[in-house]
């Protein structure tokens, strides 16, 4: 096996590029809601999302769906209209609906960038009784 000496140039560049701010972005990731997921809950007036870094406000996408409805087999979903406001810290977000969301299942899908501006997403549902 032959062994090859790397340059110092060749060092600097690898220990630069390691100890780059990019190197150390993670993607964003939402780490808290209220309602939680797959949480049965009373009353629902907002739904807040909590994410793992400040997001890009221009990429943030968010919507609220209504997947079941107590009483009725295979109902369509049903987008609801919702406003949404960023959070001061740009790590949090406000869903509101115009009214308090009656029973039924409910998913919230949502995808935005952070830093490292590489979009990411994901869903999650919850209940209410």
């Amino acid at each position: 096996m032959h062994k090859f000496p790397l340059s110092p140039l060749a060092l600097f560049a690898a220990a630069a590029l390691a100890l780059s701010p990019a190197a150390a972005l993670a993607h964003a990731k939402l780490v808290a809601s209220t309602p939680a997921a797959n949480a049965k809950v009373a009353k629902v007036t907002s739904v807040q999302l909590k994410f793992s870094e400040k997001l890009i406000a221009s990429t943030v996408r968010a919507e609220l769906v209504m997947t079941a409805m107590p009483g009725m087999t295979d109902p369509p979903p049903m987008k609801i209209a919702i406003g949404s406001a960023m959070g001061k810290d740009g790590k949090s977000m406000t869903l509101t609906p115009k009214r308090a969301l009656v029973p039924g299942t409910y998913k919230v899908k949502w995808s935005a960038a952070g830093a490292d501006t590489h979009r990411m997403g994901s869903e999650f549902s919850f209940t209410v009784k």
